[in-house]
């Protein structure tokens, strides 16, 4: 007659083993869906949006955007808190990259991030835009050293809002920036 012996001492071994392994496994897979689905950059475009909602309710009484810039912005607590926290890229508001103050005539304003990374200029320039903002922004351009890329709505080449994984070839290692204009 054969026996049949049980070393239960391996066998709590290997289960244990394999109980490490899945654990491994688990947090690898939650390790690796965060940095494929986080996006460190969604704060500071949540607050780019609220800087143009405080934006266009201070100015919604008067015709134009008229004297406009990142000095009376700030000077009226326009600009949102975490914008105004963010010391890590130049942000103007007004005119163009350098926040030239609006004229009389100006219908839009711009909010616009300098000395992005290519990160940055990509996610912050493909982030998607809700239906209430989608209301206020006309388009979005990303200028750098290979140029100036507008995306606009209707727009055949370019149109917004932005493709995933569009901007990838136009963001430069360095030196880009992403502008915002709102009507």
């Amino acid at each position: 007659m054969n026996r049949i012996y049980l070393n239960l001492k391996n066998i709590r071994s290997q289960s244990f083993n394999g109980l490490i392994i899945a654990l491994c496994l688990l947090l690898a897979v939650i390790a690796l869906s965060y940095v494929l689905f986080h996006n460190p950059h969604k704060d500071l475009h949540s607050a780019i949006f609220k800087t143009a909602d405080n934006i266009h309710n201070y100015y919604r009484d008067q015709p134009n955007y008229w004297k406009l810039s990142t000095e009376t912005a700030t000077a009226a607590s326009l600009v949102d808190k975490k914008l105004l926290e963010q010391t890590k890229y130049d942000w103007k508001i007004g005119q163009g990259a350098q926040g030239d103050t609006s004229m009389p005539n100006d219908n839009s304003f711009d909010i616009a991030l300098n000395k992005l990374n290519k990160s940055a200029c990509i996610n912050l320039s493909e982030l998607s835009v809700s239906k209430k903002q989608q209301l206020s922004l006309q388009k979005i351009t990303v200028i750098n050293d290979a140029g100036n890329t507008e995306f606009s709505w209707g727009n055949e080449e370019h149109p917004l809002p932005i493709d995933r994984y569009a901007t990838r070839r136009l963001c430069t290692p360095d030196g880009n920036t992403v502008i915002w204009t709102f009507q």
